[in-house]
């Protein structure tokens, strides 16, 4: 084989594995890969080997304490471009930096930077040491308003950190490692995943596209497996992409508190994580983000009792989801915060594995803080595991009214009873005045008094009604209101029908209206809350949300 072709070889080797493990988007190739002119002698860091008996053994006892699933430990270290690593001065002024990392027995490996900054024209990649799997091209366009960046899982037992600059940059790039994670547990659920691994959720739970979640499409697709990486370990939680009163895409992630690991957490976003076919095969690439900032939580303590702390923790994707082309797929849960229940569904990834959902035989209040939850015996009709932490649970209206906090059900023991922190609770923390310390003031920042609000799609569509005819939409002002409003819209009659409904979907009114491009419309008989508005013109829809608060 000559050298072009061995050289192309590696590199389709490379992009067939990149897509099998759904890296980050790789665009161009590092520069070791295709110059020879280089030294390969690149400087290495060995870690020594864990005992995986005893981090086992620690997280057994961590689960019966109600403890997230750890996947694997965390190094502190401290690694920069001016202390470590191999710098060379290429012959055209640029720089390439080069470092290794090798943590012995690892299932694989992940580096967390807590200072990534980086000028325009620099690329970094993270790589396998048989550079059969890669991850970048991490640019600019990756810098973090708090400056972290967390690599994707490398298999294997070592990995090498790539960064060249250009030579006419306009500063020079610092980063800073501060994290190697050393992950003991088989995060590919491939083949047969051995000791330890995250794939062996119980088999009592329901797939995701199992026909009898059917009916529940778009509260699955809410649904995200959240890994977040802190002091002293990397785990896997649950969490529900969730709406806010405005509609308008914020991308907020409803979890569990007690998922966190000390400040400086960082987080991955997996979407979609599950199996194509109900008896659990087939698989397509994972669709994820990374970065997260929390804007509100409730310290849980599993010391004092459910009875005396409550657990909610709300995220803030910081990546744009719109550029995803997958985006289209995403959906913004609706919720329920008024503090009543009924039985619906509960969602979740079960050890971390692909998504799947349960149905609970009860739901009960535990207290003014907590949802009980009893399941299905005979048959089992699925319950939870750890990695189920922060998972939602979904009313009978398809709203969330909770999130799963701690409890002792599992398949070997469908009758234990969980516990999910109650959204009602959350929502001002018993008139806690600090905004991080409860939900209403993100999901409801206008002050709308708003108390259930139904889920909404990428597009915007709640829906609230189907219709085959085209939809135009039209602006109202102001909004919120106190009722009185504007509407200015293309209208192709001059009489129409007013049809407003509910955030439920319920019609509250209905009426002729006289129509023009600008007329006014008074709603001031309706309850402080959210309204879609929809007019009739004959041969048009048009459409608009509106939001009274009084």
């Amino acid at each position: 084989m000559t050298m072009k072709k061995s050289f192309l070889f590696l590199i389709l080797t490379v992009l067939f594995l990149y897509s099998t493990h759904a890296q980050k988007e790789v665009v161009g190739i590092p520069y070791s890969f295709t110059h020879n002119d280089i030294s390969m002698a690149v400087d290495r860091v060995d870690f020594p080997a864990y005992d995986v008996n005893e981090l086992l053994a620690e997280d057994e006892q961590n689960m019966k304490d109600g403890s997230p699933m750890r996947v694997g430990a965390v190094r502190h270290v401290s690694y920069n471009f001016n202390n470590s690593g191999r710098t060379d001065i290429l012959p055209d002024g640029s720089r390439l930096w080069r470092l290794t990392l090798h943590s012995e027995g690892a299932r694989a490996m992940a580096v967390f930077f807590s200072t990534f900054n980086i000028p325009e024209g620099a690329t970094m990649y993270v790589y396998s040491s048989d550079r059969k799997q890669l991850t970048g091209t991490y640019t600019a366009e990756d810098i973090e308003p708090n400056g972290v960046l967390a690599s994707e899982f490398i298999e294997g037992d070592e990995l090498t950190i790539e960064y060249h600059e250009p030579a006419d940059v306009h500063y020079h790039g610092v980063i800073e490692i501060d994290r190697v994670s050393h992950i003991y547990r088989n995060v590919w659920f491939a083949g047969d995943p051995g000791k330890g691994s995250v794939d062996d959720a119980e088999d009592c739970h329901y797939h995701a596209v199992c026909p009898e979640g059917a009916a529940w499409h778009d509260q699955i697709n809410s649904v995200v497996r959240i890994t977040i990486t802190g002091n002293t370990g990397t785990y896997f939680c649950s969490g529900a992409l969730i709406n806010n009163v405005r509609m308008d895409k914020t991308p907020y992630v409803f979890s569990a508190n007690h998922c966190l690991d000390g400040d400086g957490s960082s987080f991955r976003f997996d979407f979609f994580y599950q199996y194509l076919n109900c008896n659990g095969t087939g698989v397509s690439p994972v669709k994820f983000v990374n970065g997260g900032e929390i804007k509100a939580f409730i310290s849980y303590n599993s010391n004092t009792g459910i009875n005396n702390s409550s657990d909610f923790l709300l995220l803030l994707i910081t990546k744009d989801l719109s550029s995803k082309p997958w985006s289209d797929s995403l959906y913004f849960a609706g919720w329920d915060a008024t503090g009543t229940s009924s039985v619906g569904l509960a969602i979740h990834h079960p050890a971390g594995a692909r998504k799947r959902f349960s149905i609970p035989r009860q739901v009960f209040s535990y207290g003014s803080k907590y949802w009980g939850v009893n399941w299905f015996t005979n048959p089992n009709k699925g319950c939870t595991e750890q990695g189920s932490s922060g998972s939602p649970l979904f009313n009978a209206n398809k709203l969330i009214i909770g999130d799963l906090s701690t409890g002792e059900s599992s398949c070997d023991n469908p009758a234990g009873s969980d516990y999910y922190g109650k959204l009602s609770y959350a929502w001002t923390n018993n008139n806690n005045s600090n905004t991080g310390k409860k939900i209403q003031p993100w999901l409801d920042p206008d002050n709308t008094g708003v108390r259930t609000l139904p889920g909404m799609d990428f597009h915007g569509v709640v829906g609230v009604q189907d219709f085959s005819s085209h939809i135009e939409y039209f602006n109202v002002n102001p909004n919120p209101s106190t009722g009185n409003i504007t509407v200015k819209g293309s209208f192709k009659e001059t009489v129409g029908r007013c049809d407003v409904y509910n955030a439920m979907g319920m019609l509250v009114s209905s009426e002729a209206v006289a129509l023009s491009p600008t007329f006014n419309l008074n709603l001031s008989h309706l309850t402080s809350g959210i309204y879609f508005v929809e007019i009739h013109d004959g041969s048009q829809l048009h459409r608009s949300k509106v939001v009274i608060a009084k």
